[in-house]
């Protein structure tokens, strides 16, 4: 049975960004015959940075190209519309007389109904009627989703469905500055399943949208299996951090935490990967505040580098600060590795940081004297009880987010005929 894949993603495997797709594709391209994978976000000339397997074609849409169609075609009509052929009475009658919310709508739908054009012109010629069956898959559940869904109507082929992930910004609108997220009931109502990454994202969609519960599927991401990390010995406590550093992350909260165990006679040692535009400022925090520790900041590096650095060099410890995640990878791939976390309980992060067992969960509005005095409470911690703490960090990994295998069952999901 011959079942296409169209992928979409935001600018996968171009350039930087979306490591987590890297390892998921491989698997799909072993499910389905071919995949068309169009990063719909790209420069006009993108260097693609990631290989992919034999069976798939890679194609990309220029953001230029997108915002020729929104500005000339689209968004001048939408100040215009009621959005009936979208937004339901609920959602029309919340952004009445709200102006942002209208505006956010507004770009939000032209944005989609760009990229489903330029996509549908890329898949001119790929002879997507001749398939068994086509699934249009969206990595994110945000405008693109609304992209797939308009793929999806449009393929001539018989056998075919729409689904799509969430994470986190395109999932929980408690969390955008708005309150809002645009058509939530349209593309739920619309796409045949959408799959959060965590349980805690299963269950705020189907509390909102009880009439949608049969649509909504956790389906958890994953990373590889590089074994577990060398064994920490003695002194110091090293600690790892990996993030865009950006406010969500709130990674300066770890360095001031940092900074209140100058006298604690601790000697400490911390390594963050991820660059962003708060790493000048970070910088110039940890010269004047951390001088006392080993700090290095080793900006945006490679998933192979970063994979390669937990192979190699011990770690007690990864932090995560953040004030929202979806259920974060970057402790998934801490925790095959069996390194214990401490990260705040946002999100998915208690699915995989079991309380004294795989790490310490904070409150989100955590202090810095909190996380503080966790990192000198764990650094005491006899080292036969940190020792089981990292098998049960890779235990707790290989049951619930070895990529493989959660992969391989989201393969067969997505598949057009189940």
């Amino acid at each position: 049975m011959k079942n296409s894949l169209v992928l979409l993603t935001k600018t996968y495997p171009f350039d930087k960004g979306e490591e987590f797709i890297e390892d998921e594709v491989p698997v799909l391209a072993k499910a389905f015959s071919h995949i068309y994978l169009i990063a719909t976000s790209t420069a006009s000339a993108p260097v693609q940075t990631r290989k992919t397997p034999d069976n798939v074609t890679v194609l990309h849409i220029c953001a230029a190209a997108v915002k020729r169609r929104l500005l000339s075609a689209a968004l001048p009509y939408f100040p215009f519309t009621d959005f009936r052929g979208y937004a339901d009475k609920n959602e029309q009658k919340a952004i009445h007389g709200a102006l942002k919310k209208r505006a956010y709508l507004a770009y939000f739908t032209a944005k989609a109904e760009a990229v489903y054009r330029e996509a549908k012109t890329l898949l001119n010629g790929c002879d997507l009627d001749a398939c068994d069956g086509v699934t249009f898959y969206s990595y994110w559940f945000y405008d693109i989703a609304l992209a797939a869904i308009r793929l999806r109507d449009e393929c001539p082929n018989k056998c075919k469905k729409a689904v799509s992930r969430a994470h986190r910004y395109d999932l929980y609108a408690d969390r955008n500055a708005l309150n809002y997220l645009p058509l939530r009931p349209y593309l739920l109502q619309q796409i045949d399943k959408v799959y959060p990454c965590s349980e805690d994202g299963r269950r705020y969609l189907q509390n909102l949208y009880p009439e949608y519960r049969s649509k909504i599927e956790t389906a958890y991401l994953g990373t590889r299996d590089f074994g577990a990390a060398p064994a920490p010995a003695g002194q110091p406590l090293r600690i790892a951090s990996c993030c865009h550093i950006s406010p969500v992350k709130r990674v300066e909260m770890l360095a001031q935490s940092l900074a209140l165990l100058k006298n604690s006679g601790l000697p400490l040692q911390w390594t963050h990967f991820g660059g962003g535009d708060g790493l000048d400022a970070l910088k110039t925090y940890a010269s004047e505040h951390l001088f006392f520790m080993d700090v290095t900041f080793a900006g945006s590096v490679k998933n192979t580098e970063l994979m390669a650095y937990y192979q190699t060099q011990p770690v007690d410890l990864f932090i995560n600060t953040s004030s929202s995640e979806g259920l974060p990878v970057s402790i998934m791939e801490a925790c095959s590795f069996g390194i214990p976390s401490i990260a705040t309980n946002v999100g998915g992060t208690s699915e995989i940081i079991r309380q004294d067992e795989t790490g310490y969960l904070l409150d989100c509005d955590f202090s810095p004297k909190e996380l503080a005095d966790r990192i000198l409470s764990f650094s005491r911690t006899p080292k036969a009880e940190q020792d089981v703490m990292r098998q049960n960090c890779r235990r707790i990994w290989q049951e619930n987010f070895c990529g493989e295998t959660n992969f391989t069952h989201f393969a067969a999901k997505i598949q057009p005929h189940v």
